[in-house]
C-alpha cells in the first residue's frame, strides 16, 4: 500500500482532533502536525508524541495576535528541542496583515534564533511577503524548509529552489489558474502535498488522494510511481540528500 503524505495539517483545529490524529496513524498517513501557537503545541504535544505517523510541528504564526508574547516566547524556548519540525511561521504582508510588519519580522528572527538551523525543518507562511522570507532564511542559514501554499513570483520561486526548499501544494492550488501555473513551474524532485485541513473544506489527511491524480496528469506518471516520488521527496528533506544546484527536470 501506497504512503501517503501531508505536510501540513492543522489537527488541533478539528472538533475530533484526537480522532483525526488516530485515523492518520491507522492508515499510515504521515502527518506534519502543524500548530500556530507555542501554547497549542504545548497542549498536544504529550498526547502525539508516541504516535509513529504524526510529526508535530513547533508554531509560532505571524498572524495570531491574541496571545501572551513572554509566555509563548517561554513554551517556544521549552519545546524547540522535543521535535525537528517548526511551523507555522513565517510572514504575511498581505493588506490584512501589513500594519503588523515591524513585530512579525521581530518574532520572525526569535524563531530563527533559537531554532537548529541546519536539522530544523521549517513550515513556512510566506504571503505577500516571499521575498523576505526568502532573504532572513538565508541569513539564517537554514537549510531545511516548506513553502506551505506558494502564491508568490516565479522569479522568487526559482531563488528559493536554488537554495534547495520545498513546496507543498495542495487540492486549492490545483484547482486555479495560479496555483497551477506554480505547479508547472516546480521541479519534480521539491514537490510535497499538503492538504491545510480544516481550513481547505472536504479535505482530510487521510484521504489527500486529489493531489496526487493532479500530478498524475500534469507528470504522465502512473499514479503508484506519483505516490513514491512525493514520500521519496519527504524523506529526502528529511535527510537533506538534495543536490541543490541540480533542480530541474530532465
Amino acid at each position: 500500500m501506497n504512503e501517503l503524505i501531508d505536510t501540513h495539517c492543522h489537527i488541533d483545529f478539528f472538533k475530533n482532533a484526537g480522532n483525526i490524529a488516530l485515523e492518520c496513524e491507522k492508515r499510515k498517513v504521515h502527518t506534519i502536525y502543524v500548530t500556530t501557537l507555542p501554547s497549542h503545541f504545548d497542549e498536544s504535544f504529550k498526547y502525539v508524541r508516541s504516535l509513529k505517523y504524526i510529526h508535530p510541528s513547533l508554531g509560532f504564526h505571524c498572524l495570531e495576535s491574541d496571545y501572551n508574547l513572554e509566555k509563548e516566547k517561554k513554551l517556544f524556548l521549552k519545546h524547540v528541542n522535543n521535535t525537528k519540525f517548526i511551523g507555522e511561521i513565517g510572514l504575511d504582508f498581505s493588506k490584512r496583515a501589513i500594519k503588523s510588519k515591524d513585530e512579525q519580522i521581530e518574532l520572525f528572527e526569535f524563531v530563527l534564533k533559537n531554532i537548529n538551523t541546519k536539522e530544523s525543518i521549517l513550515n513556512i507562511h510566506s504571503s505577500s511577503a516571499e521575498d523576505e522570507v526568502l532573504k532572513m532564511l538565508v541569513q539564517y542559514d537554514v537549510k531545511k524548509a516548506i513553502f506551505h501554499w506558494y502564491s508568490g513570483k516565479i522569479g522568487t520561486l526559482d531563488r528559493i529552489l536554488e537554495r534547495g526548499y520545498y513546496f507543498s501544494i495542495n487540492e486549492a492550488m490545483c484547482k486555479s489558474k495560479k496555483g497551477q501555473n506554480i505547479i508547472t513551474k516546480l521541479p519534480r524532485n521539491r514537490v510535497l502535498v499538503e492538504t491545510d485541513a480544516p481550513f481547505i473544506e472536504d479535505v482530510l489527511p487521510y484521504e489527500n488522494f486529489n493531489v496526487y491524480y493532479y500530478l498524475s496528469e500534469l507528470w504522465k506518471m502512473k499514479i503508484d510511481d506519483v505516490f513514491s516520488m512525493i514520500f521519496n521527496n519527504f524523506v529526502s528533506l528529511q535527510n537533506h540528500k538534495l543536490d541543490l544546484f541540480n533542480y530541474t527536470d530532465s
